[in-house]
């Protein structure tokens, strides 16, 4: 029995580390290197004006909302649904990033991250980092990696990435979505809609429960 308790005990650990909520999550807009956005006073959600120009891109619909935003209910950041176009046949590359600070976790964590694009004439990388010494954007080269996708299109094309990433957290930490778009000819185009999540409270449960009943199982055999 002990051997079963204490099976049950570190899955509901388990499931108190990986959805804990954030104390004030701050959430960060950077294009090519420059800061841009942050968050406004509720610490929910983050964005620009609906159409700016940078470059040769004009990009609309630019935000971010964070784990408060979200009721608990596991998601953490969502990029919404946000386009960027190029203006000219030129228009070079430009990079996007959306991070989100003073997030609480302990331990190896897991998170779900969906990654949706439609693209046009246009080449994109989506990378989402988790960096646990909360120092978001700043410190990408020493955060982990859990995810990194890429695609290309001569025309119309769409990508839907369903992927699962780990990091090693030990309180405190930050994810960081750093998408680059590169175009391939004119009329350039991403639309895209990505979130990063950790599975739900209930779905915790249910692996809480799942590990008890293999315990059990062990100890009759």
């Amino acid at each position: 029995m002990n051997k079963l308790r204490n099976t049950a005990l570190a899955a509901a650990v388990l499931a108190a580390s990986l959805v804990a909520p954030a104390a004030h999550a701050d959430l960060i807009l950077t294009i090519n290197g420059s800061q841009v956005g942050s968050t406004d006073p509720s610490n929910t959600s983050a964005s620009l004006p609906s159409s700016i120009s940078v470059g040769g891109w004009t990009i609309s619909d630019l935000g971010l909302a964070g784990v408060n935003a979200f009721g608990g209910n596991g998601e953490l950041l969502d990029a919404r649904s946000f386009s960027v176009s190029a203006t000219g046949a030129s228009a070079g590359t430009v990079t996007l990033a959306f991070t989100e600070t003073n997030l609480t976790g302990t331990g190896v964590a897991g998170f779900n991250l969906l990654l949706t694009n439609i693209l046009n004439n246009a080449s994109v990388t989506s990378k989402i980092y988790a960096d646990s010494t909360n120092q978001g954007y700043s410190n990408l080269a020493n955060d982990t990696v859990l995810a990194s996708v890429s695609h290309s299109s001569t025309g119309i094309g769409a990508s839907i990435d369903n992927l699962v990433g780990f990091a090693n957290l030990s309180g405190s930490y930050s994810l960081t979505e750093v998408v680059s778009l590169t175009a391939n000819g004119a009329g350039a185009n991403l639309s895209s809609d990505d979130a990063v999540s950790v599975p739900e409270p209930a779905v915790l449960s249910l692996l809480g429960l799942g590990l008890s009943a293999v315990a059990f199982l062990r100890r009759r055999k």
